[in-house]
């Protein structure tokens, strides 16, 4: 049976600065925000909060809103609602695209040392492994739901993973509780809906037990993907590129194909991007790790771009469109933002003197357009940009980015690699 007393266990083995409880108005988010409530009497210390997502889904969300408002007001709980716009487009998943928003949502709203409390039950992790299997996901999909996981700039709580769909419904009904019911949880074209009301009844009238079952089997998984990252996260080091947040194509190639996958995902993990899927993996291990050394390939996903130049593979968030024949001016002596990076007069060194000053010849900042040049006389002359760049490691992608400082026509520095100074020497930056 779930009680309120029950759920102080969870609050007393993760304690929080403040929780935030992500609350549709429905069964499972009520009935942990009316227990948490219970609580507050034997459990001073627990500062709640909620936060309601309006997807703009459907045409009572509106009401929807108000009817959260209220009963957080009743509870005297502060309460935030966020409105989405959320326009899935054509091949797209309704399911998925409103989940992404929704926890983008939740991300903006959660404050620092916060969790975010999600009303996950029981049943919900045995659909949730079911989905993954179907969808062929390995350890890490299998693993389903954990209890507790860092999530923005806090964590990711689920308090009721041990109790069943039943119990809570149990617990609103005792305590009456005036609940959401969405519509859309009824069509079957959502495929958690479907396993809900179509697979679950036929698994449960040959196994009664099986959501306790499955959420045991992902209890399981949680544990292999524990000591499987333990055992990466203490591997990878052996394979880091010479670059910062790089891997070594040459150690990774060195390893089975098994193993280049599980460092690939584990690495990516920790940069905090998405995994991605066993197609475009293996894409990574093939058409990346296995590139001619002049090639150039890029592999994408939601929110990521793996890149490899000379031995390092890059993780990327994806590149923002960028106009190369921008040209601007810097007037005056302070620093001057150019795309997302700031520029500041140190970086013209010795040129200082010479720029900015009354009859002065023009600063100004370009980028490259091709067949560039920059005149080292300590190096016997002009010299080509694109050599420049190779011999600096910068990467091809980075290299129509970089900004070019000309005083006058004169190139003399290219932003966070090199400056050629009034005497002719060379100041790596």
């Amino acid at each position: 049976m779930f009680t309120p007393e029950r759920l102080s266990a969870f609050f007393q083995q993760y304690p929080a600065t403040a929780y935030l409880l992500a609350f549709s108005g429905g069964l499972d988010s009520l009935v942990l925000l009316h227990a948490a409530m219970q609580l507050r009497q034997t459990m001073p210390q627990l500062r709640l909060r909620a936060v309601h997502v309006d997807h703009g889904l459907q045409r009572v969300s509106a009401h929807w809103v108000g009817h959260c408002r209220r009963i957080c007001e009743q509870y005297n709980i502060p309460f935030t609602c966020e409105r989405l716009k959320v326009v899935p487009l054509a091949g797209d998943s309704v399911e998925a695209v409103a989940r992404t928003a929704r926890y983008a949502a939740f991300t903006r709203h959660l404050r620092s040392g916060e969790m975010l409390l999600t009303a996950h039950h029981r049943n919900d992790q045995a659909e949730t492994l079911l989905l993954h299997l179907v969808r062929g996901s390995g350890v890490d999909g299998l693993a389903a739901m954990p209890e507790v996981r860092a999530f923005g700039l806090g964590k990711l709580g689920r308090p009721l993973l041990g109790f069943t769909r039943q119990e809570l419904q149990q617990y609103a009904d005792a305590h009456q509780l005036d609940y959401i019911t969405d519509p859309s949880n009824l069509e079957n074209r959502f495929d958690r809906n479907y396993l809900r009301q179509r697979v679950m009844p036929v698994l449960e009238s040959r196994w009664p037990s099986v959501a306790d079952t499955l959420s045991r089997a992902a209890r399981l998984q949680q544990e292999s993907r524990q000591l499987l990252q333990g055992f990466l996260h203490e591997k990878l080091p052996s394979v880091q590129g010479s670059k910062p947040g790089t891997l070594s194509v040459n150690l990774l190639r060195a390893h089975e194909l098994v193993m280049q996958k599980a460092l690939l995902r584990e690495w990516l993990a920790q940069a905090g991007f998405v995994r991605p899927d066993e197609a475009r993996l293996l894409q990574v291990t093939r058409d990346v790790l296995h590139a001619r050394d002049d090639a150039e390939p890029c592999i994408r996903w939601e929110g990521c771009e793996i890149r490899r130049y000379r031995d390092e593979v890059y993780a990327l968030q994806p590149l923002p469109a960028h106009d190369t024949s921008t040209v601007q001016v810097w007037a005056d002596a302070v620093p001057l933002q150019v795309a997302d990076m700031t520029l500041y007069p140190s970086m013209l060194g010795g040129w200082q003197e010479r720029c900015w000053q009354v009859g002065a010849e023009m600063v100004s900042v370009r980028f490259r357009q091709g067949g560039e040049t920059m005149l080292i006389p300590r190096r016997g002359g002009h010299h080509s940009l694109k050599n420049l760049l190779q011999e600096a490691g910068v990467p091809p992608w980075q290299r129509n980015r970089l900004p070019l400082i000309y005083v006058g026509e004169r190139l003399v520095c290219i932003a966070g690699v090199l400056r050629v100074e009034p005497d002719g020497s060379i100041q790596l930056l």
